[in-house]
């Protein structure tokens, strides 16, 4: 709880600085659009998936612990191109998180580049409703999860891509900057581990060293909730 209302005040702030400047509607771009920088709060929980803080992947030379990784809120900065339909935006996002792996506490950071494409539900209105589709390009670094031969522990990262889909509004805060709003899912799914030996698929990996190669991607869904301001160019 206390996490969100940080997240709030911290975007409240920026909304009470840009009321220097009146509001008015939105302007209304032609067909090149207009270029915005945006930046991004955004509180973030990643549900169980295969990160639950039980799996064990590994061969002779490393062992990750695939952590279970807690809530937390995270930042990120971006640019994009506003149409009168819709927009566009590139942002790169990222997060600390507590993580715990076969009982033992730890940390991680989250990282993604994030490409997103929004609709505008109703045109004619300065609050726009908008649905959200995209795709995630995101690595979680995790330390002292990975141990090799020796029984030493070493920082590791995880790498893959990701879908994400939401919904949110869109309003006016001045005749330059806008406000929004977005609950988003991200299905992420991680597709490489990187050791203290050399980067390697996850499918070639073995579960709990020993067993069978492990089947398919590391998956770890994600729910969003991301508060912008952008400024129009």
């Amino acid at each position: 709880m206390r996490k969100l209302l940080a997240l709030a005040l911290i975007m409240i702030s920026s909304w009470l600085a840009a009321q220097e400047e009146p509001a008015g509607p939105l302007p209304k771009p032609g067909d090149s659009g207009a270029f915005f920088f945006e930046a991004t709060s955004q509180y973030l929980s990643f549900a169980s998936g295969d990160l639950d803080g039980t799996l064990v992947i590994g061969n002779a030379d490393q062992v990750f612990f695939v952590p279970r990784i807690k809530p937390s809120l995270g930042f990120g900065i971006g640019f994009g191109r506003r149409f009168r339909s819709g927009l566009w935006a590139v942002s790169y996002l990222v997060s600390g998180h507590d993580a715990n792996f076969q009982g033992r506490d730890g940390t991680a950071v989250s990282r993604q580049v994030q490409v997103n494409a929004r609709t505008f539900l109703f045109r004619t209105s300065p609050l726009r409703l908008f649905l959200q589709l995209g795709l995630s390009f995101p690595w979680l670094r995790v330390r002292d999860n990975v141990v090799d031969r020796d029984g030493k522990f070493h920082d590791a990262t995880y790498a893959g891509v990701g879908a994400n889909a939401g919904a949110g509004i869109l309003s006016p805060v001045s005749s330059r900057m806008f406000f929004s709003a977005g609950l988003v899912y991200r299905f992420m799914g991680y597709l490489y581990a990187y050791g203290p030996v050399k980067g390697i698929d996850v499918t070639d990996l073995f579960d709990n060293v020993t067993g069978p190669r492990h089947c398919g991607i590391l998956k770890a869904p994600v729910i969003a909730l991301e508060l912008s301001l952008g400024y129009e160019l």
